[in-house]
């Protein structure tokens, strides 16, 4: 399968549940340094009628984490003031409303070791960077729906 972004990924491409609007009306929190990424990852949740919060840091993302609810958290793993790991460990540690909502990590470290030390770090699933429209609907239908 090629992981790369693909512009005429088209509805015919899409997974099942994504086909049928089981992303539609998700709540999604995206924590990514890179603009550009963040600005893919919301205009791809965008074309499946989710609505994206994206902020640049952890500690941004524990910041929104804290005062919004959100049905699934991506979280890129490499950020500058504080990287994916340690804003995984605080959400869930923490007692606000994201405190037991899945969390995803964004990363282009897919090592069996590193994905191990996601899960390690309270993360219960990963996207492979770079990613394209069904890696990344897949990945949060399998979390959110076990699709």
């Amino acid at each position: 399968m090629n992981s790369r972004f693909n512009p005429s990924d088209g509805p015919e491409n899409k997974p099942p549940h994504a086909r049928h609007g089981a992303l539609e009306g998700l709540r999604v929190l995206v924590a990514e340094d890179t603009e550009m990424v963040r600005d893919l990852i919301t205009i791809l949740l965008a074309r499946e009628k989710v609505s994206v919060t994206a902020v640049a840091n952890g500690i941004a993302a524990i910041a929104a984490a804290q005062s919004e609810a959100f049905d699934i958290i991506l979280m890129d793993m490499n950020m500058p003031m504080m990287g994916g790991f340690e804003a995984t460990r605080r959400i869930r540690q923490s007692n606000g409303p994201c405190a037991g909502v899945p969390i995803v990590a964004l990363t282009a470290n897919v090592t069996k070791a590193e994905i191990a030390q996601c899960r390690r770090a309270g993360m219960d699933g990963h996207i492979a960077k770079p990613f394209n429209t069904n890696a990344l609907t897949e990945a949060i239908g399998k979390v959110l729906f076990g699709a």
